[in-house]
């Protein structure tokens, strides 16, 4: 450990956003239209596939780094003891929904990478793959936003209790 704590405080922040950008990096390319190419041009399995490329990390990583940085700012904001209870109790809510976003997303950008992975790593194309690849993938995505749509409206409520 350093002797400066501030310094300790940011080296797994920085790791996470270094990690999410790698992730993104080695993966951004992975998904090519030529990929595969024993799906049909036509039916189900084509339209699977091109929905499965909709969702990549370059979409879920910065969805990661905006839950980091907003439940950064709302820990860096002081509490003084003349504040309303209710102020303090709903940014307290609003960090806690906006640290589980940050994890959604993360595990949700994760999954896509190891699924992408996956996809390269098969001779052929599984269909069986992608569904479950879909389900997964935009099930934490939804659920993130579910969660960031919670923090989002206890910040706004705290700044209708502050009289902004």
């Amino acid at each position: 450990m350093s002797e400066n704590p501030r310094i300790d405080r940011k080296f797994p922040i920085i790791m996470i956003l270094l990690i999410s950008s790698g992730l993104w990096f080695y993966s951004a390319f992975a998904q090519e239209d030529n990929a595969i190419p024993s799906l049909e041009k036509t039916g189900i399995p084509t339209k699977i596939h091109d929905f499965d490329h909709l969702l990549n990390i370059g979409i879920a990583a910065p969805l990661t780094a905006l839950s980091l940085t907003g439940a950064t700012f709302l820990t860096r904001t002081g509490k003084s003891e003349n504040e309303d209870s209710t102020y303090t109790h709903l940014l307290e809510q609003a960090k806690k929904n906006l640290i589980k976003a940050f994890v959604i997303f993360l595990a949700c950008t994760i999954v896509i990478f190891v699924f992408d992975f996956i996809e390269l790593l098969l001779p052929i194309s599984i269909i069986i793959v992608e569904i479950i690849d879909l389900m997964i993938s935009y099930s934490l995505l939804f659920i993130g936003f579910a969660y960031l749509a919670i923090a989002a409206s206890k910040m706004y409520r705290t700044q209708a209790k502050m009289g902004f």
